[in-house]
């Protein structure tokens, strides 16, 4: 390939990456996205698709602000990006039950009600209540967190309708591994990949799990680690579950819209110890699609029928594995790079790419062509890669 020009160059094509490509494409700039794999092939692929705002994640106000945030950007944009693309995403909206199923899960869904209930319409359920929902429910439950109005989008399709629309509007991929940056000062100049160089202004690095891989590109320790996580797809003979369950030692259980009943996931719980499912960074290079495992199997299914007792009736259809960026605070890290002009980062995301995904991108397009973002109700700060950055200086320039 021969050198080129953009004014944008994107750095990943998962569901961040395409929903930045997507929003600075619609607002006229020249946008090439450049990916080593294929659209959708890393954490996106693998990744449940839930957005939830009551849950364990959005762990204070100011988080969880992002989470309404979220939710309602998907809504919006979903029908957009549908058009433009051709392709459907499954996107589905339904109520969400945050359900307490022992002492410790109890304690800990009404700790969370009690100030997430402050911006978030939510409502406690007593176990007649919780189950008068959904019967299949096991009768042992202590009760719920009622949010009247959650969704669930399938990672992959999401992330395909956000590539074809960014298309659309005039972005290309380019399949190819970037290799390094070019500077200018500490201006970025160019990017450099396998077959030739992209001249241009602006650089977002959305590379998901693999995203501390840039650190020698920008002097700065992209502070993010993979994180390995599986879940399951079930042939549920049943009618179909109509609101979209959660526990915080459980997990989800969501029926989607092709059919298929989604448990899981493993180091994705509230009670999870992440730093059992932590891989190093060799490991995730080297083997980006990991091998499920059958003690991940049968943990997921015994949790989930613990829940719906119905789920022992169910087969496994699939039994999916990947890697999550998993940043050191779980919240995203998105913003300009510190110490650089023109590179920023859009990563770091953990359990929640897929929800945070379209604001993530408005985040972006917004910190490209304005330096500060534009929506008054949500405090970007709290996404600033500088919160990192008295401990991610480059030791003498060197990894």
């Amino acid at each position: 390939m021969s050198d080129r020009t953009a004014e944008v160059v994107v750095v990943g094509a998962g569901a961040v990456g395409t929903s930045c490509a997507f929003y600075l494409a619609a607002a006229g700039l020249k946008v090439l996205v450049l990916e080593q794999d294929q659209v959708a092939s890393g954490a996106s692929t693998c990744a449940t698709g839930a957005i939830n705002v009551i849950n364990g994640d959005f762990g204070d106000e100011a988080f969880l602000r992002w989470g309404v945030l979220g939710h309602e950007v998907t809504k919006e944009i979903v029908p957009i990006i549908e058009d433009l693309s051709g392709f459907k995403t499954q996107h589905q909206c339904r109520p969400g039950l945050r359900l307490a199923m022992d002492d410790n899960e109890e304690a800990q869904v009404r700790e969370d009600f009690g100030w997430q209930s402050k911006v978030v319409p939510a409502t406690w359920l007593e176990p007649e209540e919780v189950r008068a929902i959904e019967p299949r429910i096991n009768p042992t439950v202590r009760g719920a967190v009622l949010e009247p109005e959650a969704s669930q989008v399938p990672g992959p399709r999401l992330t395909h309708a956000f590539m074809r629309a960014a298309e659309r509007l005039g972005a290309v991929l380019m399949p190819t591994a970037v290799t390094g940056l070019q500077w200018t000062g500490n201006r970025v100049s160019a990017v450099q990949h396998r077959h030739g160089v992209v001249y241009c202004d602006v650089v977002i690095l959305a590379m998901g799990a693999t995203a501390y891989a840039a650190s020698t590109w920008i002097d700065y320790v992209v502070p993010v680690r993979p994180l390995r996580g599986e879940r399951l797809m079930l042939r549920f003979p049943e009618r179909p579950l109509q609101v979209l369950l959660t526990t915080p030692k459980r997990g989800h259980i969501i029926s989607r819209l092709d059919g298929f009943l989604s448990v899981g996931s493993t180091g994705g719980r509230d009670f999870d110890d992440r730093s059992n499912w932590v891989v190093s960074q060799e490991e995730a290079s080297l083997t980006p699609h990991p091998e499920p495992s059958a003690e991940a199997r049968a943990e997921l299914l015994e949790r989930s029928s613990e829940v719906i007792p119905a789920v022992r009736r169910a087969s496994v259809a699939e039994h999916i594995a990947g890697i999550r960026p998993y940043s050191p605070d779980s919240k995203p890290i998105i913003g300009p790079v510190p110490g650089r002009s023109g590179v920023y980062l859009a990563t770091g995301h953990t359990h929640r790419g897929i929800h945070l995904a379209a604001v993530t991108g408005q985040l972006i397009r917004d910190h490209v062509l304005h330096g500060h973002f534009r929506q008054t109700d949500c405090d970007p700060s709290i996404f600033d890669p500088a919160r990192f950055a008295q401990d991610a200086r480059m030791p003498n320039g060197a990894a």
